[in-house]
């Protein structure tokens, strides 16, 4: 392992912690935030795409550990980035503006979140009284607005 993959896992150990002991007292109206999907996201531009999805399917296995979900963000975060690495890999190379990098965590997180849902249904993990509407837009928006807002803080 190389010091860069190994630092990328501490960052990715450190948003998984951060979810779980700030994000998850955060909700808006029953949504949350996933701050290691957008993590994962702007890990594209570093790793090729074999590499980062054992790189996510380890990070969202943890994950799964800490929110006893046990597999099922680690199959919704993996196909997703397998499903978006292309597009997002291809816009990597320009500077976005701020509404471009919304939109692109809106609508991976979208993907994200409807794959989770479909999962979760056949194993009632998301058995509480939240409208799918709420669990699929409301998380997917809300994700997209603390992304944008970590990005435009971020260290460069």
């Amino acid at each position: 392992m190389n010091r860069q993959l190994v630092r990328h896992l501490f960052y990715g150990l450190f948003f998984i912690l951060l979810d779980l002991l700030f994000f998850q007292h955060l909700k808006i109206f029953g949504a949350s935030v996933d701050p290691l999907f957008f993590f994962l996201l702007w890990m594209v531009q570093k790793y090729d795409r074999v590499q980062l999805i054992i790189f996510t399917a380890v990070l969202a296995l943890i994950q799964d550990a800490f929110f006893d979900f046990w597999g099922i963000m680690m199959f919704s975060k993996t196909l997703t980035i397998f499903i978006v690495y292309n597009f997002i890999h291809r816009k990597s190379d320009a500077q976005l503006l701020l509404w471009q990098i919304f939109l692109l965590i809106l609508g991976s997180a979208l993907i994200h979140n409807i794959i989770l849902f479909i999962l979760s249904s056949f194993f009632s993990a998301y058995a509480v009284g939240l409208s799918p509407l709420t669990i699929v837009f409301g998380n997917s928006i809300y994700t997209a607005f603390i992304g944008v807002l970590i990005y435009i803080f971020r260290v460069r």
